[in-house]
């Protein structure tokens, strides 16, 4: 009982190095949050499906994140931070960074649920993503004023959000490997496990 107790105070406890990791991990899809931005905004008037579809771009900060650190907290501080950072050259504001802090929250919330922050082989790592995307498009539902839109159109939109958000799990963990071959996150929690795999 005392290992199991350790254990899982020293996952949740948060090194110096790895909120350095986090923040290079934010700013680094900060980047790639700019031209998300301008291609959700651009397909917005297309409708409730092209908005569905494109909402998943947002979530690859935190798929990526919650792959690679394996904390608590994490999804969430990645996520906010990309946002903040981005929100200076989108032209859209805090909107931005609201985006962000839901998408984190979601993230994060569906990370614990799912995977407890242990579990993250394929089956578990999918289901997180499509957690968080029927999450996030049900708490979205009342600004697409939902009321004109058929139940089918809802069915199909939702299924649209989902499957955004699991293709993005996919490149965000692909991503992560990828990555992880260079040894630049030879300290994280994912090369950590590498090593002890070794």
């Amino acid at each position: 009982m005392q290992n199991v107790h350790t254990s899982t105070s020293a996952r949740s406890r948060w090194r110096t190095r790895e909120l350095l990791t986090a923040v290079v991990i934010a700013l680094a899809f900060a980047v790639l949050l700019v031209p998300f931005t301008f291609a959700y905004a651009a397909i917005l008037s297309l409708g409730i499906f092209a908005r569905s579809a494109m909402t998943g771009l947002f979530f690859l900060p935190s798929a990526f994140a919650a792959y690679v650190l394996r904390k608590a907290g994490a999804v969430l501080l990645v996520s906010a931070l990309s946002g903040l950072a981005a929100t200076p050259f989108t032209g859209y504001g805090p909107l931005v960074l609201l985006i962000g802090l839901l998408t984190g929250a979601i993230g994060e919330l569906s990370t614990w649920l799912v995977t407890r922050y242990r579990k993250f082989d394929w089956p578990h790592f999918l289901a997180m993503g499509a957690l968080s995307g029927t999450v996030e498009f049900v708490l979205v539902l009342f600004s697409l004023r939902i009321s004109e839109v058929n139940f089918a159109a809802v069915a199909l939109a939702t299924g649209l959000s989902t499957a955004a958000f699991v293709v993005m799990s996919i490149v965000g963990r692909s991503l992560a490997e990828a990555v992880k071959r260079t040894g630049v996150l030879a300290n994280t929690a994912l090369g950590q496990e590498t090593i002890q795999d070794v």
